[in-house]
């Protein structure tokens, strides 16, 4: 015949709190984790869709500056990211001087701190979202 000992639940009872308080720890952590690396690969493909959209209308042939920028800060506001503080580069800086065959650039970048949806302290990472396409003037 087994005799209790008293105490002994109690103390089993109290190492299972600490083992699920160290494991739901562990599992907020890779969740959080899990939530803002997705967030951020969103983020990136918005950035690379808005600059592939822009470089698309930069290579027609009557395409102007102040167009390619509008279709920026269309996208970029579909996307939630108007407020974000976004930059933009074209090269060259006049995108209606390009000639036929020759290349344009559009460049955005974002910083990541002002898209991020966690913004957690102990994950790494990028200071910024960057995306360059670079694609031939079409024309006569």
């Amino acid at each position: 015949m087994r005799m209790a000992v008293p105490g002994i639940a109690r103390l089993r009872r109290g190492t299972a709190l600490v083992e699920m308080a160290i494991v739901l720890l562990l599992l907020m952590l890779l969740t959080l984790g899990a939530i803002e690396y997705g967030w951020m690969f969103l983020k990136q493909e918005q950035i690379t869709n808005a600059a592939r959209q822009a470089s698309r209308l930069a290579c027609t042939p009557d395409a102007t500056n102040a167009q390619v920028t509008t279709q920026i800060s269309r996208l970029m506001s579909s996307y939630g990211m108007a407020s974000s503080g976004y930059t933009t580069t074209l090269t060259p800086n006049d995108v209606s001087a390009a000639g036929r065959g020759e290349t344009v650039t559009v460049q955005i970048s974002v910083t990541y701190k002002k898209v991020g949806i966690t913004n957690f302290a102990l994950l790494p990472m990028p200071a910024k979202l960057t995306s360059a396409v670079v694609m031939e003037k079409e024309g006569p």
